[in-house]
């Protein structure tokens, strides 16, 4: 179809595949599918009339927008509203919980710190570690596994502990010893005064 422009094939590949989804969301908001179905057409204009429209990266998402804010703006406008449509609106207006790139890298990175580090553990002290942290055996379970005392396994753990925790502290610039070794001094100090 030569008469086709670029705007009218992105469209139709990457907005009217959706179609569904959005006469959903506008159905959820008016309550009607008559004005539902006027909120999407609506909604269809404003997008084919963005003069970036290449530059989209989700176009449904942006889509999705566009009849939120329309709907929003005909509830303003109207003189009657329905308490549920408020209700949902209100719903619909909250924070999105996820967390955002920055947490979701910051995250990342700490894992990989501690990764780091456990990986850097005596043998024994790593599957200990690995076996009660990140699969939640007991330490009964962990014994019994590894053909340990419970005890051996309780020592192996707290070790294992203990050193993580330095060498993540350290990883600060931070060391455990010199934090605690100037909490005593500045004890003693106070027992002197």
């Amino acid at each position: 179809m030569a008469w086709l422009r670029d705007i009218d094939r992105w469209f139709g590949a990457c907005v009217l595949p959706y179609a569904a989804n959005y006469r959903a969301y506008a159905r959820k908001l008016t309550g009607d599918e008559a004005d539902a179905e006027d909120l999407v057409q609506e909604a269809y204009a404003k997008v084919l009339g963005v003069a970036e429209w290449r530059r989209l990266e989700t176009p449904e998402r942006f889509v999705m927008t566009i009849i939120r804010n329309l709907a929003f703006e005909r509830f303003r406008r109207a003189k009657v509203v329905a308490i549920r449509q408020i209700g949902v609106l209100e719903m619909d207006a909250l924070p999105d919980p996820a967390p955002d790139a920055y947490a979701v890298t910051s995250a990342r990175q700490e894992l990989d710190l501690v990764l780091a580090a456990l990986e850097r553990l005596p043998v024994q002290c790593r599957r200990v570690l690995t076996l009660r942290k990140m699969h939640g055996l007991s330490p009964g379970q962990i014994a019994v596994r590894l053909n340990l005392s419970v005890s051996t396994v309780e020592k192996h753990l707290a070790k294992g502990l203990r050193l993580l925790t330095k060498a993540l502290a350290s990883g600060d610039g931070r060391s455990i010893e010199k934090r605690s070794s100037s909490w005593r001094d500045r004890a003693i100090k106070t027992e002197k005064n």
